[in-house]
């Protein structure tokens, strides 16, 4: 049975069923097909998130089986449109637990996707799938992104289900891993030479778990400067639009999924323009491992290693605040070579990924999954 997951405000109410069904289904999932589940949203993830309004419509449909002991979530449908950006388009996700494919049910939940997209008026859906590794070239069975950058096995489960049900795959992209802890003689090398090559212009600033008022604006500007400068050959994808606001819901959002994060900043001296930054985020209920996000500089301050020194002094004061730490997760569009040679420089190894693939909703088949 498919079931429009009730509203429920708090994991622990009984509404929520349906949610923490979702977030056991991520897990079991990702321990099947990836080897670790470091990273899928937890209970409170998903109603933290499905509470969220004013920049994205989310709608979440599971597949249910009553096995007398009471409801069972066995699979999950996944609808997240913008509500600002991108009109046209939705993000779509279906997952199904290992020991239920090959029943229709991942199917249903897709055909209920393209329901949801159509009364949403969305005509064109996009779904990321991820994978445990990157095949060889050349192997039998492996599929190259377009831009020849990126490959992925066309057997995966769920590759196999999204080719099934018409979509193309658009780009690939890296999930890297850092293993914890670090030599400190790495990090003050990567810092010291950064700072040789950024010179007296600029000013580090480095907050944890808050972001001052006054940098806000300048901070919407470089979430937005990602959005231009992500490659994302093979996607109908628009630049986001980010402003204050939007910047206050995020660090509303984080608090409240008790996660912890260290920013630190590139101040520009001569204009007192915030021109770099970056971030990690780690999630207070789950101590080993953190993830890296956004890391960005302004077109005009690129050259002076600036990605590097915030990556070197933001790593320094996330081991700082979580010695407990032992992974941190990262990723990157396989057509960015600039950030994953950086990544891979300070030790970041690959570590699987994931397959974009893209699909017009009135061209989505109903393969049998």
């Amino acid at each position: 049975m498919l079931t429009e997951a009730p509203h429920a405000t708090s994991p622990d109410d009984p509404a929520a069923w349906a949610y923490r069904g979702c977030a056991d289904v991520e897990r079991q999932v990702a321990l099947a097909d990836l080897g670790n589940a470091d990273g899928v949203p937890s209970a409170l993830d998903v109603v933290v998130t499905m509470n969220e309004a004013g920049y994205h419509r989310r709608r979440r449909v599971v597949a249910v089986e009553d096995s007398g002991d009471g409801r069972h979530v066995v699979g999950l449908g996944f609808f997240i449109a913008d509500l600002r950006d991108n009109p046209d388009s939705a993000d779509v996700r279906v997952a199904v637990l290992p020991e239920h494919r090959r029943r229709g049910i991942g199917s249903a939940l897709l055909h209920r996707m393209v329901e949801i997209a159509r009364s949403e008026g969305r005509s064109v859906l996009q779904a990321e799938v991820d994978v445990a590794d990157e095949p060889d070239a050349g192997g039998p069975g492996v599929l190259t992104a377009p831009t020849g950058n990126g490959r992925v096995r066309a057997d995966a489960p769920g590759v196999a289900f999204a080719r099934a049900a018409g979509f193309d795959l658009a780009l690939m992209a890296r999930r890297s891993c850092l293993t914890l802890p670090l030599d400190d003689a790495l990090l003050d090398r990567w810092e010291a030479d950064a700072r040789a090559a950024a010179g007296r212009e600029y000013r580090l600033h480095t907050w944890r778990d808050d972001l001052p008022q006054r940098w806000h604006q300048a901070y919407a500007d470089l979430e937005h400067q990602l959005t231009v400068d992500e490659p994302n050959p093979g996607l109908d994808l628009e630049p986001e639009q980010w402003d204050a606001d939007r910047v206050r819901a995020i660090l509303d959002r984080l608090a409240r999924q008790r996660k912890g994060f260290v920013v630190t900043g590139v101040e520009h001296v001569p204009s007192g323009r915030l021109v770099a930054m970056t971030v990690l985020e780690h999630g207070l209920d789950t101590p080993e491992f953190s993830e890296q996000e956004t890391t960005v500089v302004m077109p005009e301050h690129r050259g002076h290693r600036l990605g590097l020194l915030v990556k070197a002094v933001n790593l320094r004061a996330h081991l700082a605040a979580w010695p407990s730490v032992r992974r941190v997760w990262t990723w990157n569009n396989e057509d960015n070579p600039h950030m994953l040679a950086i990544n891979v420089a300070m030790g970041f190894r690959p570590a699987g990924g994931a397959a974009l693939f893209q699909a017009r909703a009135d061209g989505v088949r109903s393969p049998r999954a």
